[in-house]
């Protein structure tokens, strides 16, 4: 695919009108389910188009629940209000004010120096890198917080290489090439561990209650590892030979140009401990948090879950005066006016919208639906209907939501599955380890619509993620059907023991 299909539309009139036309039309397919499903699907299909085609300001795209509901009820207006607001909200506010304050005193251009003297200059070297670094991190943090931390330091890399503006980064594939592959290897992690988000708690806690017995880490482990490091490899060669950027290097030059500028800076100054010590304490935190959870239960210590903690401190760099700059503090409105990645409130907050608009109306509902004439059409075909249909879902909605609509689907479905006291297991896995692979579009992960914030190409990400994901079905497909279907191993087969 070459960069020219993915230019800019040259009829941005057309592409206006076209957003609620196809909103309309969809609301008159019976296809889609009821009246309220059909809404969710128009919803998903007018705010994709617009995003993809760039019609209107990505920002009016996510308005688009707003709009429709106005003039339609398909949901209390206060509901959908309430769609937009997401418990990692202090996390993804607090982490942006944080690293305003980083792009403002240096400790931004440090950590981007410090991985582009480390990497080479290539550019999908780079982004391979940054979505290997997030993919592994991802096997124990969820998606939001890897892209909420990482997003910001691979901005002001790319601010380095001279793309400073969130424009800059939208109409350069290279720098979308590297958000991106943060995201994507932000959510690809997901199901390695028990630890790598909501989708891996959700379908944990479902598949525990349907066997009646405690599903261990490393039993849970051993089974999703492997798929997760063969994905990961896979996606890793799809965006490396793939996603041709407009650019071989980043401007700037070669590890040593790097290596010296980063001399130049010379030690870290006060303000740089100060910002990126406390960070990393918090992150530090957020990944042992699993250590430490049962002692600190009650109301009392809410404010310990890393989502508060972010924001806590970077409220506090308001009042910390700088040694450097007299009368200045660590953070202030007009670092904020600078610095801070406006857009972020907007796209992510919507994308989490869109997730819990589609679940709402029965839009998921419909679509895990029209998977059931493939039960029972054999093992082969069971699988990869169960594999494509996770994966879409996945991509449609949040990964969260889609685990809590798919895995109850499989189980039901296939509970009776080739004779089998524990029918259902196998499908579980298969589903489960689907579910991560969401690439495509920005409501599908709290990262993808964190990297949308950054700068983000959304048309790239769709058309390249459509590719990933097609790579990731088609691979967990032949994994499942040769290690259950062949070799009907009692791996994937029976519960854990």
């Amino acid at each position: 695919m070459t960069d020219a299909s993915l230019a800019e539309p040259r009829s941005p009139a057309l592409n206006i009108l076209l957003g609620p036309a196809i909103f309309f039309l969809t609301l008159a397919l019976p296809i889609f389910g009821p009246m309220e499903a059909r809404i969710g699907f128009g919803i998903l299909f007018w705010m994709v188009f617009w995003w993809v085609t760039v019609a209107v300001d990505i920002k009016i795209t996510c308005l688009v629940p707003l709009i429709v509901v106005a003039f339609y009820p398909y949901m209390p207006i206060q509901k959908v209000m309430q769609a937009y607001v997401h418990k990692h909200a202090f996390l993804i506010i607090g982490a942006s004010m944080v690293t305003a304050a980083w792009a403002h005193w240096g400790f931004a251009q440090r950590l981007a120096l410090t991985f582009q003297s480390k990497i080479s200059n290539s550019v999908q070297s780079q982004a391979v890198a940054w979505f290997l670094f997030c993919a592994i991190l991802s096997f124990v943090m969820g998606n939001t917080p890897v892209g909420a931390v990482f997003a910001p330091i691979a901005a002001a890399a790319l601010a380095y290489a001279g793309y400073k503006t969130f424009e800059d980064r939208y109409n350069s594939p290279a720098a979308s090439n590297v958000l991106i592959a943060i995201a994507w290897g932000a959510s690809i992690g997901g199901m390695a561990t028990p630890l790598g988000g909501g989708q891996a708690v959700v379908t944990l806690g479902l598949f525990e209650k349907y066997i009646g017995q405690e599903i261990f880490f490393l039993e849970w482990t051993a089974r999703m590892l492997p798929i997760s490091l063969i994905i990961t490899a896979a996606i890793a060669l799809y965006i490396y030979f793939f996603m041709k950027p407009e650019t071989e290097t980043f401007a700037g030059g070669d590890k040593n140009f790097y290596k010296k500028e980063l001399k130049k800076m010379g030690p870290m100054s006060y303000e740089e401990k100060v910002i990126g010590i406390g960070f990393l304490i918090i992150l530090a935190l957020a990944v042992t948090r699993p250590l430490y959870v049962d002692l600190i239960k009650g109301p009392y210590f809410k404010w310990l879950h890393f989502s508060p903690l972010f924001f806590i401190f970077a409220s506090a760099l308001f009042i910390i005066p700088s040694k450097a700059s007299k009368g200045e503090y660590l953070l202030s409105g007009k670092i904020m006016a600078q610095h801070f990645p406006i857009a972020i409130i907007f796209i992510w907050p919507a994308a989490v919208a869109l997730g819990r608009i589609l679940n709402k109306t029965g839009a998921s509902k419909v679509f895990a639906g029209w998977l059931e004439p493939l039960i029972g059409a054999g093992d082969v075909a069971a699988i990869s209907a169960i594999a494509l249909g996770s994966n879409v879902l996945s991509n449609m909605t949040s990964d969260t939501a889609s685990a809590g609509g798919m895995i109850p689907l499989v189980i039901a479905s296939f509970n009776e599955w080739g004779g089998l006291k524990y029918g259902a297991v196998p499908f579980i896995w298969i589903a489960g380890a689907a579910l991560s692979w969401s690439y495509a579009v920005a409501s599908a992960t709290g990262a993808q619509g964190i990297v949308a914030g950054f700068g983000a190409n959304l048309k790239r990400m769709f058309v390249f993620g459509l590719g990933a994901a097609a790579i990731s079905i088609v691979v967990t497909a032949l994994y499942f059907i040769l290690t259950v279907g062949v070799l009907e191993l009692d791996f994937y087969k029976l519960p854990p023991v």
